[in-house]
């Protein structure tokens, strides 16, 4: 009895052996095969016939998937996909939704560009940046002599914050430096030479407030 089962068994294909169909997954084959082996007993011959079909069928899903073949699975995957998308293109509500997740994906992917403050480390840059400074305490109105004033004394502070100083520490030099030059600027005021001058092109509050440019500008490049 049991060799005519195995003849019978021996004509059949793999599939029709493990009771599956041809486009079962992988876990159902695998199930099938467990389901077969309990079932054929002490049958070695059924035993092997069993594990000889699950090894065809398996190196037939690995040479499928080397050769480029789409596998059942990803087959209907790509169905449902195209379902749920023409699904939500009939709805005006969803397709938004999904333009708009779309849309972020995309921003995400372009971010804004990172702004990074200016450097003083060429001597170059900081002449030119002093002498830009010291052109436009020249040509703007007095009222803005205190502005350029205060950010000069910010770069100050900040070139030696970058050098090593502490915040404390760099500020301190900072005003000192502000403070000289502005000492400097009231002891030209009292100049008959620098008092002509003024008469003639600069005001008074011009001239109180070169010193101090030019002695802030000295420290952003040598300290």
């Amino acid at each position: 009895m049991d060799s005519k089962n195995s003849k019978n068994n021996s004509e059949k294909s793999p599939y029709e052996i493990l009771g599956v169909k041809e486009d079962a997954a992988f876990e159902d084959i695998q199930k099938a095969r467990d389901n077969k082996v309990k079932e054929a007993g002490e049958d070695l011959i059924l035993k092997a016939k069993i594990e000889s079909s699950f090894d065809q069928l398996l190196m037939g899903s690995l040479k499928a998937r080397q050769s480029g073949n789409v596998s059942y699975e990803a087959v209907s995957a790509s169905k449902k996909e195209k379902q749920i998308n023409q699904f939500t293109n009939n709805i005006p509500l969803l397709s938004k939704i999904k333009n708009l997740n779309n849309s972020s994906k995309n921003s995400s992917q372009y971010s804004l560009p990172k702004i990074t403050p200016p450097s003083f480390d060429n001597l170059t840059i900081k002449l030119s940046v002093g002498l830009l400074f010291l052109i436009l305490l020249f040509i703007s109105p007095d009222s803005n002599n205190r502005l350029l004033l205060s950010i000069s004394t910010l770069i100050l502070t900040y070139t030696q914050i970058k050098s090593g100083k502490r915040f404390i520490g760099a500020l301190g030099w900072s005003v000192t430096f502000l403070s000289i030059g502005l000492i400097f600027g009231g002891l030209l005021e009292n100049n008959t030479f620098i008092q002509e001058i003024s008469n003639n092109s600069l005001s008074i509050q011009k001239i109180q407030s070169i010193p101090a440019m030019i002695i802030l500008w000295l420290g952003v490049i040598f300290l």
